[in-house]
């Protein structure tokens, strides 16, 4: 089991799309504890917070599929993602490292760990920016990385 990580100045904290949408659902079981780690990174931390294209592709597809395309909720996320709400950086992954995000995929992906291929792509940026942790509620990135949730 992954322990839980404290929060520290001298961390690159990676961040996946189930934090970013519970940060901003109301009705997401996880939303309290989004808002919980927004104030602890918001009071403890000042290096960049990072995440990767991938990420926000899934992002604006999970929230339209939940929203059912209410052009609203877009609006919202986006001022998370490019506006006004915004607190992290967005690395745009090239296409030659999507094949080693592919081979990570392959890597770790087992019958009872299924990861995706963003997941994947998360534990490779993890890797090239020696990050200390990515804060994400999916428990499938125990045992390969430290998790901040």
């Amino acid at each position: 089991m992954t322990e839980k990580v404290l929060i520290g100045k001298t961390m690159t904290i990676i961040i996946d799309s189930n934090y970013l949408f519970a940060l901003k659902s109301k009705k997401d079981k996880k939303h309290q504890r989004s808002i919980e780690l927004m104030k602890e990174l918001k009071e403890n931390y000042s290096k960049p917070i990072i995440t990767n294209n991938l990420v926000i592709s899934e992002l604006l597809t999970l929230v339209n599929s939940r929203f059912k395309g209410k052009v609203y909720y877009l609006d919202e996320y986006c001022k998370l993602i490019w506006g006004d709400d915004n607190f992290f950086k967005i690395v745009q992954l090239l296409p030659e490292q999507y094949k080693e995000g592919y081979e990570i995929l392959k890597k770790f992906t087992t019958p009872k760990r299924l990861l995706s291929f963003v997941d994947a792509s998360l534990i490779f940026l993890n890797k090239i920016v020696n990050a200390k942790a990515i804060l994400s509620f999916d428990n499938h990135f125990d045992g390969i990385v430290s998790r901040l949730y």
